[in-house]
């Protein structure tokens, strides 16, 4: 099925499709790749995509580690709060980013209320200058507790007894983090880092819903810029070349990700 449709997607990046009519299309070559990679609106988006893409994955590896060592030294066991942590994960992405963008509103939400109610500011978080990194903070509380799960799940693997050695040996915390538990971590990390910064990379209904791609095309991520291509303009031509030229370079990470997995940690 995922062959079929390669090379479905590969046929009608050749050819001048509009609106779906494929047949008698004509057939044009290489000419929508060449029209991709000389548009400054693809590479606006992929920009977009790889910086959004890599700062949320840092964000969220950062902060689930953090997280997930201190329930693992705190709270280990306890159901309730594990239960609200992962709740943002089990929510639909266009859906988290609709109730946000209620709450964040700077007419009606509730925490630039608070905002200006306590500290007189005036924010509008979707503004030009400011939307970039609401759209981080969003990503970030959805997603930091599927990372904080992947870490969790690594660090109850650790054997008890060479963590109670440690302490009987004296070992402090930074030392018992740097040689017992990130070792033991690293691969819950790579992984849960390459699938994190796929899907961030990939954004689309979350990115869609809080701002339609803008303003202008300050948020528009590489799925809206073929979403807009395809189904905006019709032009499903160009649309499967872009998907393809994406395809290509997200090979890239899938590649030092399967270099990485060969290691032995």
């Amino acid at each position: 099925m995922t062959v079929y449709l390669i090379v479905s997607t590969i046929n009608i990046s050749l050819k001048e499709v509009y609106f779906g009519f494929l047949e008698n299309s004509p057939f044009v070559g290489f000419k929508n790749y060449v029209e991709v990679l000389r548009s400054p609106a693809f590479w606006n988006a992929m920009r977009f995509s790889l910086f959004f893409g890599s700062i949320t994955t840092v964000l969220e590896l950062f902060l689930g580690f953090l997280l997930a060592y201190f329930y693992y030294s705190k709270f280990r066991g306890l159901r309730l709060p594990f239960t609200l942590l992962i709740t943002p994960i089990l929510m639909a992405p266009s859906l988290f980013g609709l109730m946000n963008r209620i709450l964040l509103n700077n007419f009606i939400g509730l925490i630039p209320g608070y905002i200006k109610f306590f500290f007189g500011l005036d924010l509008d978080l979707f503004a030009p200058k400011n939307v970039f990194w609401t759209l981080v903070f969003i990503d970030a509380l959805q997603w930091t507790p599927f990372t904080f799960l992947v870490i969790y799940a690594a660090l109850i693997s650790i054997p008890p007894q060479l963590i109670e050695a440690a302490n009987i040996d004296g070992a402090k915390r930074l030392h018992i983090v740097n040689y017992i538990v990130i070792p033991y971590v690293t691969p819950a990390l790579v992984v849960s880092g390459f699938l994190r910064f796929l899907e961030s990379f990939r954004v689309f209904d979350t990115v869609y819903v809080l701002t339609g791609g803008g303003p202008g095309s300050l948020t528009t991520s590489i799925s809206i810029y073929i979403y807009r291509i395809g189904f905006t303009m019709g032009n499903q031509g160009l649309a499967s070349a872009v998907g393809m030229t994406l395809f290509a370079f997200m090979m890239i990470p899938a590649f030092i990700f399967s270099k990485l997995m060969k290691r032995r940690w």
